[in-house]
């Protein structure tokens, strides 16, 4: 099945990402997207929005988003569980974390979760 990571941009549209290795994203891919060293964070999702087991959701972010001086990122924001952040800066991703590893979506979840926390996606992200 292919896996797929919600990318959301600070500015324009939220795009789908192919995993790498079928379930999970390389690091570097994921470096690549938020432009430069990630750090986990907790989302405001319930693991049960996965539909299949997972410990949790979570946002991957630039760890050093707020030094950077990176544009405030309000849709990944408001996914966000408050914690020792005040809010997403930068873009961000959306992946799943199932015990050590963090997993991409089927695209089914994906349009469930876009649709349901309205993130504007690239034309044609649910064509197949």
């Amino acid at each position: 099945m292919e896996r797929y990571i919600i990318f959301i941009p600070a500015d324009g549209p939220c795009r789908l990402v192919p995993c790498d290795n079928g379930d999970i994203c390389k690091l570097s891919t994921l470096q690549q997207l938020v432009g430069g060293f990630i750090e986990v964070t907790e989302s405001s999702l319930d693991p049960t929005w996965a539909r299949e087991p997972v410990e949790c959701i979570h946002l991957i972010v630039n760890e050093e988003g707020l030094l950077h001086q990176l544009p405030d990122n309000p849709r990944a924001s408001s996914l966000y569980i408050l914690g020792d952040r005040s809010a997403i800066v930068g873009n961000a991703a959306l992946m799943a974390g199932h015990g050590e590893d963090l997993i991409g979506f089927p695209k089914l979840v994906c349009r469930a979760i876009c649709d349901e926390w309205e993130l504007e996606m690239e034309n044609g992200a649910w064509n197949d």
